[in-house]
């Protein structure tokens, strides 16, 4: 028998792993100790082989079996093997994200000394202590030597001594890990009505993957927990996956009501690495029921995994930016596959790669498309900011603060979003409504101001400034206004606007911890805050019933992009704002913009989700963008990142011809993080049928990217 092994080594070459000759006692999963050079290192065995693949050279064996329970299951090491092949990465980054950093044998049950009483003559004894020993260990099967010190006061050379004359035995033993509790650890089960129970019966029935398309506010979350309590009730395991480490904290509390604490394990990146390995080493015990994080939560080592659940399946955080580059959907599809768990994906404004495949019977559809207890959704109402008279409350228009006032009156709640932090502002065209944008990037410029009082531009992506052009670039008209305001300055404007209103601001400046937004959340829901002001955070699947207001302050961030994505994305911000008023008394929205006829913002004005993405589906079949095509990202960085990018660019025109396939390409630079690179862009519908043709020698491959040239 033999086994190929992927070691803790980073040498290159050998990522996809090695062969060794087993010794018998090896399963896929397990961790073992082998030979590399001169060294013995850690590796995990990813595959078991009755025959070699090659006779030419001999192989090594294996030293040692670390642990005989695997570290993962097979099924987790089938789904790395997928998003190898499918992400094209090597095995081991791709196993990367399923283990703690090594050594692995941090996480594995510890040797523990202990001893056992043989017998008990008392004229062997000496002194108190020995005394002490022995009659702690009387009745005891086995007892620890750090509990022996502990309690009994033993030291190393007493129980030495107790051992030479045949008192105790020295026996090593596994540390006791946490265990599955034999009582079940659900609580309170949630009551479901008619229409909720309706969709809960039609998911359980089919194990197809299934999306669960409700509009906010219609109870999804209790459709998640009955799943969850059926799952356990099997004698299996679940995952919950949210958007943001934020949202952690949002989901913490309605999910204690239905599981005991210590059932639940919550994974995020803001976890030290020590919280991190504990978590890790609990889930594989068995005594975790439910995982709760972002999406690097899909990777615990959860052994009877029988429920997936992503939450606002739409956001685009659930892909990874990072090697290796998975979208957790995907990856949800193959572990799902793989463990024979059931996959549910759930939004009030789903994705069109999600969209699509329930439209084509890839995933089943299911509807909840009203409010729950058929409270009504929000009136909104729309805002030309065009037409708008603001003196020097900008971005405050008359009516958002009549009803600000109103809603404070009333002694409600506010919510206002706006997709930007600070101070800045961009510039914009109002005849063609139109921002102005760095050539570079592509991006708005933001406006800055000197320390004389004199405006300027800035692209914060490539460092760029420039003045401020006399007139339009794209149109030639003279009406150029600063349009847009961060959320700091909102806040000071708010405080002037309302001096007794208590506001809270939420945004990457004030909330770097998921406990800080469990502690805002705590405020708006025990009301010791009016207005709620924030960034992306606040309009995510946030239940606060005294909110009665939503307003964003400017619907356009966003619009004027030149990205296929944009207008989905912009949708979805504006269809999730509108569903955090109104959740349990009637509520107004306000929507501004400077586009008040762009097909998103009327699309949200209407609750017309469904008409937006058959559209917008569309849309993206004409264009000939996904879900309609596919995409492979090609990334190159370096002093000769652009001579490299249009070689590889000739390359792919080359290979386009060879195979005649309808695959278009495109090169251009980009910025990542204050610094430039070059991209390769394929987009058709077979552009993997190239990467034969291709030397991708120092590139970086993105499968399926969310970001475009």
């Amino acid at each position: 028998m033999y086994c190929k092994v992927i070691t803790a080594s980073r040498s290159s070459g050998i990522g996809n792993g090695l062969t060794y000759e087993a010794q018998g006692d090896e399963t896929v999963g397990t961790a073992v100790r082998v030979p590399l050079r001169k060294t013995l290192v850690e590796g995990i065995v990813v595959a078991l082989q009755e025959q070699r693949e090659q006779e030419e050279y001999d192989l090594r064996k294996i030293q040692e079996t670390m642990d005989q329970s695997p570290l993962l299951s097979e099924a987790q090491i089938r789904t790395a093997q997928w998003m190898s092949e499918y992400y094209l990465t090597t095995l081991r980054q791709s196993l990367g994200v399923w283990l703690p950093p090594p050594p692995w044998s941090r996480v594995l049950p510890k040797d523990i000394i202990g001893y056992s009483l043989v017998e008990r003559h008392a004229e062997m004894l000496r002194g108190k202590k020995q005394i002490e020993i022995v009659e702690y260990l009387m009745g005891k099967d086995w007892v620890s030597q750090e509990e022996l010190r502990m309690v009994a006061g033993a030291t190393q050379d007493m129980l030495r001594t107790l051992k030479k004359k045949g008192v105790v035995k020295e026996e090593k033993r596994k540390e006791e890990t946490a265990r599955p509790s034999k009582v079940s650890p659900i609580l309170e089960l949630p009551k479901l009505s008619p229409a909720q129970e309706a969709a809960h019966e039609f998911i359980i029935r089919d194990p197809k993957p299934a999306l669960l398309f409700g509009v906010t506010a219609s109870g999804k979350t209790e459709i998640y927990a009955q799943l969850i309590a059926d799952t356990i009730n099997q004698g299996k395991q679940a995952i919950l996956l949210v958007p943001e480490i934020l949202l952690t904290e949002h989901s913490i509390s309605r999910f204690e009501r239905l599981l005991k604490r210590e059932a639940i394990s919550i994974v995020h990146s803001k976890l030290t690495e020590k919280e991190r390995r504990d978590e890790w080493k609990r889930i594989r015990s068995g005594a975790v029921s439910l995982v709760i994080g972002s999406r690097s939560a899909l990777f615990s080592p959860l052994q009877k995994l029988g429920l997936i659940l992503i939450d606002e399946e739409h956001e685009w955080t659930y892909k990874n930016e990072q090697m290796p580059r998975y979208h957790a959907r995907e990856t949800a599809e193959a572990l799902a596959r793989f463990s024979g768990a059931r996959l549910l994906l759930g939004s009030a404004t789903p994705s069109l790669e999600s969209w699509s495949r329930a439209k084509s019977g890839t995933y089943n559809l299911v509807r909840l498309p009203t409010r729950f207890e058929d409270r009504p959704l929000p009136t909104v109402k729309i805002v030309d900011l065009v037409d708008t008279k603001f003196g020097k409350l900008y971005p405050f228009s008359p009516l958002l603060i009549e009803s600000i006032h109103q809603c404070l009156a009333r002694r409600e709640q506010a919510v206002l979003f706006l997709n930007r932090r600070g101070m800045a502002s961009s510039l914009l065209c109002l005849k063609c409504r139109r921002r102005v944008i760095c050539a570079e990037s592509q991006l708005p410029f933001t406006v800055h101001h000197t320390s004389h009082g004199r405006p300027y531009l800035l692209d914060h992506s490539t460092g760029l400034i420039a003045e401020v052009p006399p007139k339009c670039p794209h149109c030639e008209s003279t009406e150029l206004r600063p349009v847009g305001a961060g959320t700091q300055k909102i806040e000071f404007l708010l405080q002037s606007l309302f001096p007794k209103a208590r506001i809270i601001r939420a945004d990457r400046d004030t909330m770097q911890d998921p406990e800080e937004m469990r502690g805002i959340l705590r405020r708006m829901r025990d009301h010791q805050a009016d207005i709620l002001l924030g960034t992306q955070a606040v309009v995510k699947g946030l239940d606060l019933p005294q909110v009665t207001l939503a307003a964003v302050l400017i619907a356009d961030l966003g619009l004027s992009l030149p990205h296929f994505r944009a207008g989905e994305r912009v949708f979805q911000l504006l269809t999730q704002l509108t569903g955090r008023s109104g959740r349990s008394k009637p509520g107004e929205v306000i929507i501004q913009t400077f586009r008040p006829d762009a097909p998103e913002v009327i699309a949200a004005s209407k609750h017309e989700t469904e008409k937006f993405l058959n559209d917008e589906l569309k849309l993206r079949i004409y264009g000939e963008y996904p879900p309609a095509t596919h995409m492979i990202r090609f990334i190159l960085r370096g002093s000769d990142a652009e001579k490299h990018a249009r070689r590889l660019f000739m390359d792919v025109q080359k290979a386009i011809a060879v195979e005649k396939c309808e695959v278009k390409a495109y090169v251009a630079p980009t910025f990542f993080g204050g610094s430039k690179e070059w991209h390769v862009l394929l987009r058709g519908t077979s552009p993997r049928t190239l990467l034969r043709h291709l030397d991708l020698s120092d590139v970086f491959i993105d499968i399926d990217p969310t970001e475009t040239l």
